[in-house]
């Protein structure tokens, strides 16, 4: 894409500010739906530990 030139949107100025518009519509915010829980998950933690137990095995085996 040449610059200056947002194809569909138009070129310069407008085209960028039409492309903008677009974009933030896309993102999606503002929506009623529920927010994501700041908590870790159950297969989130186990993970960890594990991957930590195997972290601790390897170091002080060898």
């Amino acid at each position: 894409m040449a610059k200056g030139d947002f194809g569909y949107f138009g070129k310069g100025l407008n085209g960028y500010i039409h492309y903008q518009v677009f974009q933030e519509s896309q993102k999606g915010g503002g929506g009623g739906g529920r927010k994501p829980s700041q908590n870790s998950g159950c297969l989130t933690m186990i993970g960890s530990i594990l991957g930590a137990a195997l972290l601790l095995v390897i170091l002080f085996a060898y």
